[in-house]
């Protein structure tokens, strides 16, 4: 039995620990599709790829794939599409796990059936309180209160356990849905409770140099930060020299946003107050902080779409090379293990690159701020 698990491990802690060692209690292997260089609340990750993959594989994960940044970088729904057509695509894998805040399949199953069959009624009524400015979420949430229990449309975990269970219906994957029910610490909590927090606490500790090894299974020695704010001048200077017409090609801009981002740009400096001003009821935080870092990057909607074009291969220990043997032949992409070997044009793929090459700017350490990690770089194998 191969489970896999669709993640950010932003940063790898007690509680995915837990997850792996719920999962490895009825299955005999995890593969991990990761975030790489970007993360879907819109940030750098607090680390480069290659130590989180190392981080996860010490911890119970067998094999650490990347998940493009078209679909890390992206809307829940896309961001989950993306994730289980890279495990579908793999043709190996027999289940999905996922943590949950309510820890029940069957209600999981039953909200994710309900809004993949979303009614006219329901529709329009998102649509009137999108139109009074309430950002989607909230519209929707509101729109299906007393067909769908709130508490699922309101919780992070939920909220994506529904999006994951929605992707296989699209796909009509073989793939079977399983739930891990979230212990301790609640997602983006400031608590602290019997060695668990929050991946959003323990990076906040993080750059605050506290000390963090009671809260984390394996931390590499050279484990180096990286933080946004080191590319405010570039984000900065990116803004104000698009135009219009460019912004508004870039992933997830609609309704005239570029005109407001550039006007933000021009009176604001730095990624964090250009979001901040340019935020307001009807977008969420996270999706004005993925437009800013799409259009660093020059991710324009054409690029995204659902069906993967490769499978990139981050790290490994035996049972995940294993994996990969078994599923190079049925595999419907191709497998990237060595960066400089795939020769095929694709828009991803290029927009991969450009992403570590700014990812590694945010870099602590000045000797990691180059250029061209992917290709420098090979994939993590353990013994």
């Amino acid at each position: 039995m191969i489970t896999g698990i669709i993640s950010e491990y932003n940063i790898f802690h007690n509680g995915h620990k837990y997850m792996t060692d719920k999962i490895k209690e009825k299955s005999d292997a995890i593969v991990a599709v990761m975030s790489g260089s970007f993360v879907q609340r819109g940030d750098v990750a607090i680390t480069d790829k290659w130590t989180r993959a190392k981080m996860a594989l010490m911890s119970g994960v067998d094999l650490v794939l990347e998940l493009p940044v078209c679909y890390a970088l992206n809307a829940a729904p896309n961001f989950a599409m993306g994730g289980i057509n890279t495990l579908n695509a793999l043709g190996i894998v027999n289940n999905i796990a996922f943590g949950s805040e309510c820890g029940n399949i069957d209600i999981l199953l039953r909200a994710a059936y309900t809004l993949e069959n979303e009614t006219d009624i329901i529709s329009k009524k998102i649509q009137e309180y999108m139109s009074d400015g309430m950002s989607y979420p909230s519209a929707q949430a509101k729109a299906y209160n007393g067909s769908v229990d709130t508490n699922l449309l309101n919780m992070p975990n939920n909220i994506l356990a529904i999006e994951y269970i929605r992707a296989l219906i699209k796909s009509n994957s073989t793939i079977m849905p399983v739930t891990v029910k979230r212990t301790e610490a609640e997602h983006d909590s400031d608590k602290i409770s019997n060695g668990f927090a929050s991946a959003s606490k323990i990076r906040s500790m993080l750059m605050n140099n506290q000390d963090i090894q009671k809260l984390v299974p394996y931390i590499t020695d050279d484990f180096t930060l990286r933080s946004i704010s080191q590319i405010d001048s570039a984000v900065t200077a990116k803004l104000r020299l698009c135009s219009a017409e460019e912004l508004k090609n870039i992933n997830e801009v609609s309704e005239g946003l570029e005109n407001r981002i550039l006007a933000v740009a021009k009176e604001n400096y730095g990624f964090n107050s250009i979001a901040e001003a340019v935020k307001n009821k009807r977008y969420t935080m996270s999706k004005i902080r993925r437009i800013i870092l799409a259009a660093l990057i020059d991710f324009t909607e054409d690029i995204y779409s659902p069906e993967p074009e490769y499978i990139r291969v981050l790290g490994m220990n035996k049972t995940g090379m294993e994996i990969l043997k078994g599923a190079k032949n049925i595999c419907s992409v191709p497998i990237i293990t060595k960066t400089a070997d795939f020769k095929k044009k694709s828009k991803k793929f290029e927009l991969d690159l450009r992403a570590e090459d700014i990812a590694s700017i945010c870099s602590h350490n000045q000797k990691k701020r180059m250029g061209n990690m992917d290709l420098k770089y090979s994939p993590i194998i353990m013994s």
